[in-house]
């Protein structure tokens, strides 16, 4: 998924150009000025994480979620087999 990163009062002066993009399929990321997220806006239809797509039922049948939990900690933790 694409993003794009703006601060607060470039996304209030230019919030049609913002709309634009996420219908477009962006995800908006506002910061408050100081490269701190404040929050996100998410097309409609995007999913978030993982557990968002099995709460919503659409996560592949022959996918394990226990594998793929497996596999983000051992990548995040920098853990070898």
């Amino acid at each position: 998924m694409l993003s794009s990163i703006a601060t607060r009062d470039k996304i209030q002066e230019h919030i049609s150009e913002y709309l634009d993009m996420m219908e477009d399929g962006q995800e908006i990321i506002m910061t408050d000025g100081h490269h701190n997220e404040i929050g996100r806006f998410l097309p409609r239809g995007k999913v978030v994480s993982l557990a968002a797509e099995r709460l919503a039922g659409i996560l592949s049948k022959d996918i394990d979620p226990d594998k793929v939990r497996d596999k983000i900690l051992r990548e995040k933790y920098e853990i070898a087999d």
